[in-house]
């Protein structure tokens, strides 16, 4: 079986901890930069290994997404469901509403919502199960690389418009995924063209592509008042928007790829699903909870923002590696595995 590749391993690792970091109580410039590609750079990397021929039909297709999306979603959003319910009984969130909307709500799926108040950063599960399901029909609709381009602008566009008349969340994230498939589409192109593309990858571009999304990510953010944030449906400036997204993810793709192999990165970015269910309404809110119970916030250190993010960033990445371990070895099949995992590293993602 082929083995894993290990600069969308490093990606994927370095693009968690930019999530459990940009989802702490970091300075607003910090969090604005990171929020201008983060969410973009997994869509990408994620059509990155989309094969076109890989499956016969759509039947196959849904099929091979119900195992590796949408049960795992599910068996991760009655997780936290359970953790939220523990919570309630405690009084330690604040909730009014009856507590089966959470659980239902894990099935109609409305992020931002009192459906879904509990299952946090799961919103980008079933969001990239309909972004996978619209490339495919896009790239069967399309059939040439040059048809579906022009299909992913026009949809793309549609998103945007979307975005701005009514940027109500629909079910399932899929306002959004009118706007995350032209990334995820970029990844495939990128893939299909990287001959080509990768021989003018070098140092100097990548720090033009630094500055264009340093620039465009500030006057975006100075246009629309507030930072870029899928999740609130908030994309400021259409034009800046992508622009800003794109060389964000240019410069991080060529940083990725001139980095040496780390295994901490890789080991984050095999397990991402799990980091990406666990941290923040569970790892987090346990932290939470033993710093107010022992007196640790009154610390000085934990008052600096940078630091205070920093440590629950690292403090999330330490914690979750014995649910790793006992996800992976005794129950596979909530990640849509048939098997233990073993030492060696397959080609697989949230999208595999």
């Amino acid at each position: 079986m082929n083995k894993r590749i290990d600069w969308l391993d490093i990606g994927k690792g370095l693009g968690i901890l930019l999530v459990m970091l940009g989802h702490t109580d970091i300075p607003a410039p910090i969090k604005t930069y990171i929020y201008t590609f983060h969410m973009p750079l997994f869509f990408f990397l994620s059509g990155y290994l989309f094969k076109s021929d890989k499956f016969s039909n759509l039947r196959a297709f849904i099929s091979r997404r119900m195992k590796t999306l949408i049960f795992p979603y599910l068996c991760f959003s009655f997780i936290a469901y359970i953790w939220f319910v523990i919570l309630f009984n405690f009084g330690q969130v604040d909730y009014n509403h009856n507590l089966l909307m959470p659980f239902i709500g894990s099935f109609i799926a409305i992020r931002k919502s009192s459906w879904t108040v509990q299952s946090g950063p799961l919103w980008f599960v079933n969001c990239l199960l309909c972004t996978e399901l619209l490339f495919y029909l896009i790239s069967k609709l399309g059939r040439t690389k040059k048809r579906i381009g022009i299909v992913l602008i026009f949809v793309s566009a549609l998103g945007c418009i979307y975005n701005k008349c009514i940027g109500k969340p629909l079910p399932w994230s899929i306002d959004v995924t009118m706007i995350s498939v032209g990334f995820y589409g970029v990844g495939y192109l990128y893939k299909e063209y990287k001959m080509k593309l990768e021989q003018f990858i070098n140092f100097k571009l990548f720090l033009l592509f630094m500055a264009i999304n340093i620039v465009t990510g500030y006057l975006n953010f100075v246009h629309s008042g507030e930072r870029v944030d899928l999740y609130n449906s908030n994309i400021g400036n259409v034009f800046l928007f992508y622009i800003s997204a794109l060389s964000g993810i240019g410069a991080f793709v060529i940083l990725i790829k001139r980095m040496k192999t780390n295994s901490i990165l890789l080991f984050l970015g095999d397990n991402s699903l799990i980091y990406l269910a666990f941290h923040q309404k569970i790892v987090f809110s346990v932290f939470d909870l033993v710093i107010q119970n022992t007196g640790l916030d009154s610390e000085k250190l934990l008052e600096i923002p940078v630091i205070n993010g920093l440590i629950y960033t690292l403090m999330a990445s330490i914690l979750i590696v014995p649910m790793v371990y006992f996800i992976n070895h005794y129950f596979p099949f909530i990640l849509g595995k048939t098997k233990k995992r073993g030492g060696s590293r397959h080609i697989e993602s949230y999208a595999s």
